[in-house]
């Protein structure tokens, strides 16, 4: 029994480990944006809050946004600044701090699959959550649709099996995980809604209460939150649904059709949408609970007209742990007809290493921009989202650790593509330059310029300092004057972004 514990700790401890490593090194070795929110709605008014400048976007400025995110890693960044030079201690501590998160998926994959097929099923579902490919993409980025699934996972599991807690104290505990899920992203809604019909049905007394009473105590805390940081309690909650679905803001940043999130598993999957799908099926038999929230998800965002597909990370998260269901009942159908537990391992770890093949070659095509194709494996993975901008971040990063800037230019770069304070991080102006005209009246209030062409021929005192893939440093001697109302901040209220 203790060897059997034991056993149990260090494949799960290391499968752990392994998840971290792989979240933190891919997420410092390819810094990249999905979409500009994973800056500008967290890292960025953190970094505000956190050293006192950042770029303010509409959100913030209207109050559709809660601070209790971009507080917490605020915090993160002062304790973690010291790890690295200008920008880049912080970012290793937020990536750090947001991959530790995830492992909560890992975790429930483990106890769902040693609970209902022990540990080759706990091997087999924990080893697709570790090596799936979009899950390590997305895990250390800050969005709040991601962190709220670290928080959804956990709380739906611990409302569904018996620990060594009381009945009240684990529904209290897991309310608890669905209301910050909740309040970090109140488009879960549905889905928490069948989630408690699913665990509570008609008990009331015993099951209802306690987890409604944990729901309601961090939606209180954020609402709370709301009341102190601007005008009324609630307002980011409110404020959001008007704004988004009544006045439909968000259809500013594009429409979809309905299908869209098929269209986008199809283009992320290729043909292996298929045999994944049906994995996800067989695995449904025994968890449909997951099922359910995992089709709750995509056809409640498919309402929406605005659709991204970092929207449905929670549905992405439950499939992978379906499809581990799904594999490791084949392979224990198989295993059957063997006696020996040396073949058993074997066949378990040959369907890990075919899982961890796949996700290879599907990270190898990721992009889910391009054109719908079913090929196997990418031609170039700097078209992958693994590159997006990264050549934007790394020039601001680089600027962060150098200690003459006293303005900076984006020349040719969109400011939401940049990075913002977050990676150039010095309390200096940044100054959107669109135009050769932009140029010239206000070059005095920069002496570096990050752009993704040249610098024009009259401004000749300009020096290249270094490129990448296109994006390049350049700087002027001299010191900086200050410019009213053309800051990057002034411009953007004005024009209301």
């Amino acid at each position: 029994m203790n060897r059997k514990f034991n056993l149990n700790n260090l494949l799960l401890s290391l499968l752990i480990l392994l998840a971290l490593i792989l979240r933190v090194c891919v997420a410092l070795r390819f810094p990249n944006i999905f979409w500009a929110d994973e800056i500008f709605q967290t890292l960025e008014p953190a970094h505000r809050l956190a050293f006192g400048n950042g770029i303010v976007t509409w959100e913030f400025r209207d109050g559709i946004r809660s601070w209790v995110l971009p507080a917490i890693l605020a915090g993160i960044m002062r304790l973690t600044a010291w790890l690295g030079e200008g920008s880049t201690g912080y970012l290793i501590g937020s990536n750090i701090f947001l991959s530790l998160l995830s492992l909560s998926n890992v975790l429930v994959a483990y106890l769902w699959g040693k609970k209902l097929g022990g540990t080759i099923t706990a091997l087999i579902c924990a080893g697709i959550s570790t090596i799936w490919f979009e899950l390590i993409y997305f895990s250390p980025k800050a969005f709040t649709e991601v962190v709220a699934t670290h928080f959804l996972l956990p709380g739906i599991y611990l409302g569904l099996n018996k620990n060594s807690f009381s009945q009240r104290n684990r529904l209290f505990l897991s309310g608890c995980l669905l209301g910050i899920s909740l309040a970090l992203r109140i488009h879960f809604l549905p889905c928490i809604a069948f989630i408690l019909i699913y665990i509570c049905r008609k008990d009331w007394q015993q099951k209802w209460l306690p987890m409604l009473g944990g729901i309601f105590a961090p939606v209180l805390i954020f609402g709370t939150v709301d009341a102190f940081t601007w005008a009324y309690p609630f307002q980011s909650f409110w404020l959001n649904i008007w704004v988004n679905l009544v006045e439909g803001k968000s259809k500013l940043y594009g429409v979809s059709p309905w299908y869209e999130y098929l269209i986008f598993l199809l283009k992320s999957w290729s043909w292996l949408f298929v045999p994944i799908m049906i994995l996800v099926l067989i695995g449904s038999r025994r968890l449909p609970i997951l099922a359910w929230s995992a089709l709750i998800i995509i056809l409640s965002h498919s309402l929406l007209a605005h659709k991204e597909y970092r929207f449905i990370y929670p549905a992405l998260s439950m499939l992978m742990i379906l499809a581990g269901l799904g594999t490791a009942e084949l392979v224990l159908n198989l295993s059957r007809k063997w006696k020996s537990h040396q073949k058993i391992v074997i066949a378990t770890l040959i369907c890990l290493s075919l899982w961890t093949s796949t996700s290879i070659a599907l990270m190898s095509r990721f992009n889910i921009y391009n054109d719908l194709t079913f090929s196997t494996f990418g031609t170039d993975l700097r078209n992958t989202h693994l590159y997006a901008t990264a050549n934007n971040l790394l020039a601001l990063q680089s600027l962060s650790k150098k200690n003459t800037v006293c303005g900076l230019g984006l020349w040719g770069v969109h400011w939401a593509l940049s990075g913002g304070y977050t990676y150039f991080h010095h309390n200096v102006p940044i100054f959107p330059v669109e135009k050769i005209a932009d140029f010239a009246a206000l070059k005095a209030g920069f002496n570096y310029v990050v752009g993704d062409m040249s610098i024009p021929s009259e401004y000749k005192n300009y020096t290249l300092q270094e490129c990448w893939q296109g994006t390049c440093v350049y700087k002027r001697p001299g010191s900086c004057s200050q410019i009213i109302d053309r800051d990057i901040n002034s411009v953007l209220k004005k024009s209301g972004n």
